[in-house]
């Protein structure tokens, strides 16, 4: 039985069995519910890493545009022949003030 009082609830009689499987599924409940804010932050702190990781794979994906964009000029197929093939114009005298070991 149930009696009421000023608007609360106060269980006068029930059975032991009843109030440990309400205790029961109170506990499971809370335990339920700080699982789920567990996942909930490291589904948070992912987010901020994958979206970390897109904007400076967005920045990636510019330079590469721009450097494709500027391989189709004269000047950078120069440039790419002096750097990385050591060729230079045929009026161009290159020297190698570096010391052989």
């Amino acid at each position: 039985m149930e009696q009421k009082r000023r608007g609360k609830v106060i269980f006068r009689s029930g059975s032991l069995a009843l109030k440990i499987i309400v205790a029961v599924l109170i506990l499971f409940s809370m335990a339920a519910l700080a699982a789920l804010r567990w996942v909930h932050t490291g589904i948070q702190a992912r987010t901020g890493e994958l979206r970390d990781e897109a904007a400076a794979l967005e920045q990636q994906s510019r330079d590469l545009e721009e450097k494709i964009e500027d391989l189709g000029s004269v000047k950078s197929v120069e440039d790419i022949a002096r750097s990385e093939l050591g060729l230079a114009d045929p009026n161009t005298l290159i020297l190698d003030l570096q010391p052989q070991s």
